[in-house]
């Protein structure tokens, strides 16, 4: 047994990111043995990946043409793509369970911190849940859009990526922004052009973004020709075609951030963060090509790809808000605030039983704390006195 018989904080904060992305946090060893079945259930809904799925949907809610809705309803979006992309996730881990005692050992499942059966019932719940929030605040064409998605997410994990290759979950992915757009909009889904032209822009990314890391863990083949060892679409490239293949998707991605900033009429709060961050990343891209099996740059081309989704979805949201829903939010904000300082001025009841009831049950915790402390003490002094 390792002398270190202490976990350091780096060692938890490394532990949480990797858990967060779904690389595996926490070792089947001592040391992590107490890790509860609740923070199994965070990792296996990768928290990292799920926060970046949520700006996908919400730029198509925040670009359709009607009034957005109160921040409940918005709230209600927002758990519905974290019920959707949760249980996606879940459901990939149950599939890969027996693969990932090679790839992935440190993973909840292979680890033995989470039961298989649980997983495959978590996965399939937060999926029925993500469609039930869907079905009860939205509409049912949005209903429609998630369903699909949650649906092809399954075939996804069990038949295409194996078979068909990774660049089938792109199309899958593209489905989300619709979704936001069918949620909010008043008009039908083919009377714009624009919902259509989301879902290009996160099918390319997410291309573009499984490309450009492909090359970074290449394998030689039965012919001993180096190849990635991700199936890409009915094929296995080579390093160099990844890099190509990540270059054209990025570089598309690019010229699709300037169709939209045309198409939805957006401003300097959208461009001042999208373009920077898509010149980086098609930049980056072009560098990987002249060293696709350079880890280092795949990474970094990775991480860039990825920023500039942030930043394209983030910039549209805030360009909307600023334009057209600024007078909105501070409206809500200021009367939120007021009925607070009413409530506050009116001395209400409420929040006084609230006061009495936290303090009588910090005060009942502190007694039997004490209390139990102290029967302890006496047991063991009552053992220590027994003869032997």
């Amino acid at each position: 047994m390792s002398s270190k018989s202490y976990v350091s904080f780096g060692e938890i904060l490394g532990s949480i990111s990797r858990g967060a992305m779904g690389h595996g946090a926490f070792p089947p060893t001592e040391r992590w043995k107490k890790l509860t079945l609740l923070e199994s259930f965070i990792e296996i809904a990768r928290p990292f990946l799920v926060i970046m799925a949520i700006p996908t949907v919400g730029i198509g809610a925040f670009l359709s043409p009607g009034t957005l809705p109160s921040p409940l309803i918005l709230a209600a979006g927002i758990l519905a793509c974290i019920f959707a992309v949760s249980g996606t996730h879940a459901f990939n881990d149950w599939t890969d369970r027996e693969r990932d005692k090679t790839v992935w050992p440190n993973r909840p499942i292979p680890a033995g911190r989470f039961p298989t059966t649980l997983a495959l019932v978590f996965a399939l719940f937060l999926m029925g849940l993500a469609v039930g929030v869907t079905w009860i605040f939205y509409n049912p064409t949005a209903t429609a859009v998630i369903a699909t998605a949650e649906i092809l997410a399954i075939l996804y994990c069990l038949f295409l990526r194996d078979h068909v290759g990774y660049l089938s979950l792109p199309f899958i992915i593209a489905l989300l922004p619709i979704g936001g757009w069918a949620a909010v909009s008043p008009e039908t889904l083919f009377s714009s052009i624009l919902p259509w032209l989301l879902g290009g822009i996160v099918l390319t990314w997410q291309a573009g973004h499984i490309m450009v890391y492909a090359p970074a863990h290449p394998i030689r083949d039965e012919n001993g020709i180096l190849r990635c060892e991700k199936k890409a679409l009915f094929f296995f490239p080579t390093p160099k075609q990844a890099a190509v293949l990540g270059f054209f998707f990025v570089a598309l991605l690019f010229v699709e951030s300037l169709a939209l900033m045309l198409v939805a009429g957006l401003g300097i709060f959208y461009w001042s963060l999208a373009l920077p961050a898509g010149i980086l990343t098609v930049g980056t891209a072009l560098w990987l090509l002249f060293a696709p099996t350079e880890q280092r740059r795949a990474i970094f081309t990775f991480n860039a790809a990825s920023t500039f989704l942030t930043f394209l979805c983030g910039g549209a949201v805030l360009d909307v808000i600023f334009r057209k829903h600024l007078g909105t939010f501070l409206a809500w904000g200021i009367s939120t605030a007021k009925k607070l300082l009413t409530i506050v001025e009116q001395g209400s009841s409420t929040i006084e039983n609230a006061i009495y009831a936290a303090g009588l049950a910090v005060t009942i915790a502190v007694v039997l704390f004490f209390a139990v402390g102290i029967l302890k003490g006496i047991m063991k002094s009552g053992e220590a006195s027994e003869p032997e």
